[in-house]
């Protein structure tokens, strides 16, 4: 080949290798552009999960400066702070969670092992240092002691001994968990002292300290101990074998005592809360005497962490820290036993803010530690930002803070004496702001008012008035007890005054005991009367027991019989017309010439008019029977009950515009008022049978009970009867928020199954009990419901989802509750009073009055089971549901 033929091959070679490279770069360039066109688009979707994460952030923000107390915002902000892996973030919304309420445990350890792990100079460690003991001032754990006990690794020695004189003394007392504390010092202190004869007698001293606490497991550390002193026996001093045996011994013995109570705590399940704060008032109870003063309150602190939102155990711990406070002079390390009542009942407050009782022992604090005035005062101010879920919490915060006034109060200064006067009618009028005819319906402020008024505050006038007012509300005029109080009290205005209030009382209607109410009168008037006023006063009392025991003896008689007069009258007839016979026996006066001696239990003579009085008396006694006595009519009437004070017939109408009434009777009290139920006549049963699908419907707020009027018992126990078969297609839920609602209740089941019914339990007062009976159409959606339902949170709410399991009705030992036909799980229909009423008028401007109280009332309740057999727990009906 020629040289030219050659070198025309190289330049063809060169131009192929230039094309290839051209290739090449071509290629890697469009690999770059590839590549970066990924990165960009990996950036866009960083970016907008970032914007996300941070519009749910400041949208949760937004939630909480609306609805402050609602707890479950507070762990969303938390974990989207979390998500944003944002360090900043993430303190941001501890810290204002932590404003709020404690952070538990478990977001402690959370947020610290994130702080822990990037700590590393001296400041940082400091910082962190005092994050935890925030952690351990909130609730008493030891995870988060082991937690902080790691931070040693990092510390320096000084540093070190701080966290080991707070975990050692405190968090080693843990029956279960106090061994790791130990042997976790142990190592640290191995590790940062070198060997020599005073390291090794340290070890010996923790091992010995160790060993007088009764610790499960123990016996390993024993035996730990016993090689470390052989093998080194030459060098350990001061060792006193016989008395560390004897503590070693006690302790042992102690902890057998106390492991059966350790197990029953760890097998009882999360929700449990009731079961375990029972559980360790027993331990306490039962190992007490053998217990330290320290491994007692580690008890009540376990109890009150595991318990937090129960305010009993609060005031548990409350009521020992007060009989066994810190020493003065000791300056522990410890935030557990340096802790003051004042400190103990801010951090019950944090976690229970509507307890009533907490304020009240906040309340006694002060005052037993000589607090100033204006510091009690803030107490009150605080209260005032709680939405209590009912009147009588408040009303006892009020009574409490209004004792205190008093006990300071320097009666002999005018100015002073107007200042508790202010503070009554402050309170009396809050109150009926916020609750308007339902608040203190038992009027235990004005009664309050009204005895220190003819005391110590000197106006008996103005006493006489408020105990007119406590007599004239709600049902306070048929308690004897208050009316014999009211004429002790009037004694002050002379005994004119007395006779007019007892005479007043004889005759108000509905007594529940007139007998001890005579006998008070007639005492007073043996002391105090002439002859023709105890006659008056016996022939009065007598009038009005005779019609109460006729009125008992109807009650007594099934409806539609008549008594025979002659039994009614027998003198032998019962015990208590015995004991009344010696009643007026003994009260009765002893002029001959102006008395006969008395027909027991007749009494004196009585003028002819007396029997007319009695049967009015009856008969308005009786006002809770219908006008009519007819019962041909009772298939085709119903009783409408529970009905507002002020509620007309022609309200009614409206409210049930599907019916066709013939005719409505209210019934009224003395004074004319409606006494909130009555009587509803149908043209025919087929009506009846519509009307009783309506119970329950609101009026006024207010659930109207419809009910039949049926008398033979057997045919009223048929019309009510709920099933007594295992309905597995039928939940049972309790545990949920009061202000949830029907179509809440159903939007949390419906993914599960198709729905049939929903029902939410009521009280009377149209409250929520946070109760529920929920109706799959099949059973396999009512299983599925339960397994992935049951401790669901429900706006900071644990519910509990269980089958519907009630109780066979003819069982005597069973929680017997009746159920309306057609009513979802309905449960029983408790005989209480009616809704108070109070006459506010004097008090508290109209304008002002509230016919409803806002918020429910806070009940817990669960599904009647028979006792006979042992009851089924959830974990029972998982077991059944997946078929293990």
């Amino acid at each position: 080949m020629s040289d030219s033929e050659m070198k025309g091959m190289e330049d063809s070679n060169d131009e192929s290798m230039e094309e290839v490279e051209d290739d090449r770069r071509k290629e890697n360039a469009g690999s770059e552009e590839e590549s970066s066109g990924s990165d960009m688009d990996d950036d866009d979707d960083d970016a907008a999960e970032e914007a996300r994460q941070m519009k749910q952030y400041l949208e949760l923000l937004g939630k909480i400066q609306e609805d402050k107390y609602n707890y479950d915002t507070y762990v969303q902000l938390l974990d989207i702070a979390h998500e944003m892996t944002d360090l900043d973030k993430i303190r941001q919304s501890a810290e204002i969670f932590a404003e709020v309420y404690p952070l538990s445990p478990e977001i402690w350890i959370r947020w610290l092992k994130i702080e822990a792990s990037m700590a590393s100079s001296a400041e940082q460690i400091k910082k962190v240092d005092t994050l935890f003991r925030r952690a351990l001032d909130d609730y008493f754990s030891v995870d988060v002691a082991v937690e902080y006990a790691n931070l040693t690794a990092k510390a320096d020695k000084d540093t070190s001994e701080a966290i080991w004189d707070v975990l050692i003394p405190t968090y080693g007392l843990h029956v279960i968990k106090g061994r790791t504390i130990f042997e976790a010092y142990r190592e640290d202190y191995l590790e940062k002292n070198e060997d020599s004869p005073e390291r090794l007698n340290q070890l010996a001293r923790i091992y010995e300290q160790e060993l007088k606490i009764p610790l499960k497991n123990m016996e390993d550390s024993y035996i730990e101990y016993k090689l470390l002193c052989e093998k080194y026996k030459d060098v350990l001093k001061d060792l006193n074998p016989e008395k560390f045996e004897r503590r070693y011994k006690q302790a042992k013995e102690l902890l057998q005592r106390m492991l059966p109570f350790e197990d029953k705590l760890t097998q009882l399940e999360p929700h449990c809360h009731q079961e375990r704060a029972d559980l360790f008032r027993e331990y306490i109870r039962e190992c007490r005497s053998q217990l330290g003063d320290d491994e007692t309150q580690v008890l009540y602190e376990r109890m009150v962490t595991e318990c937090c939102l129960d305010p009993t155990v609060w005031c548990d711990y409350l009521k020992y820290l007060n009989k066994y406070p810190p020493d003065d002079d000791e300056d522990s390390a410890s935030p557990v036993f340096s802790q003051t009542a004042e400190k103990l009942v801010n951090r019950a407050l944090r976690n229970c803010p509507w307890s009533a009782e907490l304020y009240v022992e906040k309340l006694r604090v002060f005052e037993r530690e000589k607090r100033d005035k204006a510091d009690v005062l803030k107490i009150m101010e605080e209260v005032a930002t709680v939405e209590f879920q009912a009147p009588e919490p408040a009303v006892k915060v009020w009574l409490e803070y209004l004792t205190y006034l008093r006990r300071h109060a320097n009666f002999e200064d005018e100015k002073e004496r107007d200042i508790l006067r202010s503070n009554f009618e402050l309170a009396w009028n809050q109150l009926g702001r916020t609750w308007g005819e339902l608040a203190d319906p038992d009027c235990k402020i004005l009664q309050f008012w009204g005895r220190l008024e003819y005391g110590s505050l000197g106006d008996p006038l103005k006493g006489r008035e408020l105990w007119q007012n406590v007599m004239d509300s709600s049902d306070n005029c048929t308690r004897v007890g208050l009316w014999i109080e009211y004429a002790e009290l009037e004694s002050r205005r002379g005994t004119d005054s007395i006779r007019k209030v007892y005479r007043k009382a004889i005759g108000a209607v509905g007594l529940n005991d007139p007998e001890t109410l005579a006998a008070a009168w007639m005492r007073f008037e043996r002391c105090n009367g002439s002859l023709e006023q105890l006659a008056s006063c016996q022939e009065l009392c007598m009038a009005t027991i005779q019609a109460y025991y006729k009125t008992l003896s109807h009650q007594r008689l099934p409806k539609g019989r008549r008594s025979d007069q002659r039994k009614d009258s027998d003198p032998n007839d019962s015990p208590k017309k015995k004991n009344l016979k010696r009643l007026f026996d003994e009260q009765a006066p002893t002029d001959k010439a102006t008395f006969k001696k008395p027909n027991i239990p007749v009494g004196p003579a009585v003028p002819k008019k007396t029997e007319s009085t009695l049967e009015e008396t009856a008969k308005r006694i009786r006002l809770d029977e219908p006008k009519s006595a007819d019962t041909t009519n009772d298939g085709k009437r119903l009783f409408f009950s529970n009905l507002s004070f002020d509620a007309t017939e022609e309200q009614i109408k409206d409210t049930f515009p599907e019916l066709q009434f013939k005719s409505i009777e209210l019934v009224h009290g003395s004074s004319g008022k409606s006494r909130g139920f009555g009587y509803a006549e149908f043209e025919s049963e087929q009506d009846v049978k519509k009307a009783l699908s309506f119970d329950r419907r609101p009026l006024d707020g207010r659930p109207v009970f419809i009910s039949s009027l049926a008398r033979d018992k057997s045919s009223r126990q048929n019309k009510f009867k709920y099933s007594e078969k295992f309905e597995p297609n039928k939940l049972f839920v309790k545990g949920l928020p009061f202000e949830a609602t029907n179509d809440d209740v159903r939007k949390l089941f419906e993914p599960y199954g198709t729905l049939k019914d929903v029902r939410i339990v009521y009280y009377r007062s149209g409250k929520s009990k946070g109760l529920a009976y929920v109706e799959y159409e099949s059973e396999a959606a009512a299983k599925k419901a339960v397994i992935h339902l049951d401790q669901h949170v429900m706006n900071g709410f644990t519910i509990t989802v269980a089958l519907s399991a009630p109780p066979p009705r003819g069982n005597p030992t069973a929680t017997t509750e009746v159920e309306h036909p057609g009513s979802l799980g309905a449960g029983k229909r408790h005989v209480v009073k009616g809704d108070a009423k109070l006459k506010l008028s004097s008090m508290i401007p109209t304008a002002l009055l509230r016919k409803n109280p806002p918020g429910g009332q806070s009940a817990s309740g669960a599904a009647p089971v028979a006792t006979t057999n042992k009851p089924k727990s959830n974990e029972d009906f998982r077991k059944l549901l997946l078929k293990k």
